[in-house]
């Protein structure tokens, strides 16, 4: 029986929404660039990506701010980064709501007496800023600010276990991303749980879930029966 769960926040308790793609419209029409906008997108979050895994760390805001400067030289967009950055980091602070099955597993894991803590790749005040909205209390919130390190680095998910002093025999690691949420924790022994909600996991896939749920709801089969 496993004892103790860390959550990703986003996709996974809490929905993300259209904000990004939205936000993304809003600034390339503000810079008269007629680029795809979810091209955009899909490229501005790989160079994201790849800056998250090489030192210096940066906060999640300033990230987006060299990133997006990156993406204007790619597309030769000449525009005060500063400013136009504006509608991504307001998606740091708009709404997003949680899941429908959120609030009731968090409920059923209290009943049950399972401990749980949430490790996020984001800056600290954003995801306080949604949990507050969404009304959900954990007392034990890890971020990548926080920590100064981001997934799938080994040292975001062994910092959480180590502060929480949990053993990881007893730990599941539960998110909606097979790299950051599965192959992140799996690095280090610790099993993981695939939320997989839209059913886009492929057998064929070079990481393989410990356990794969639709909902949350299916957490409390997993927990006291290994799946």
């Amino acid at each position: 029986m496993f004892k103790n769960i860390i959550f990703d926040c986003f996709g996974t308790l809490i929905d993300t929404g259209t904000g990004s793609i939205e936000a993304v419209r809003s600034i390339l029409k503000s810079v008269r660039c007629e680029v795809d906008e979810r091209v955009f997108y899909s490229e501005w979050k790989a160079i994201k990506k790849k800056l998250m895994s090489h030192e210096p760390f940066h906060s999640e805001k300033d990230l987006f701010r060299i990133s997006l400067e990156k993406m204007f030289e790619r597309y030769s967009i000449i525009a005060d980064t500063g400013e136009e950055i504006k509608p991504m980091i307001d998606t740091l602070f708009g709404v997003r709501r949680m899941f429908g099955d959120t609030a009731e597993t968090l409920k059923k894991l209290n009943d049950m007496g399972i401990k749980y803590a949430i490790g996020s790749t984001t800056d600290t005040d954003s995801l306080m800023h949604f949990l507050e909205m969404n009304n959900l209390k954990f007392s034990n919130v890890f971020t990548s600010e926080d920590m100064k390190v981001y997934k799938p680095d080994e040292k975001f998910y062994s910092t959480i276990l180590q502060r929480m002093k949990w053993d990881i025999s007893e730990s599941l690691f539960v998110g909606d991303n097979p790299v950051d949420d599965v192959a992140g924790p799996q690095s280090i022994g610790l099993k993981a749980v695939l939320l997989d909600r839209q059913g886009k996991y492929k057998d064929d896939s070079d990481i393989r879930p410990d356990y794969i749920i639709t909902t949350l709801n299916e957490l409390h089969r997993i927990i006291y029966y290994g799946g």
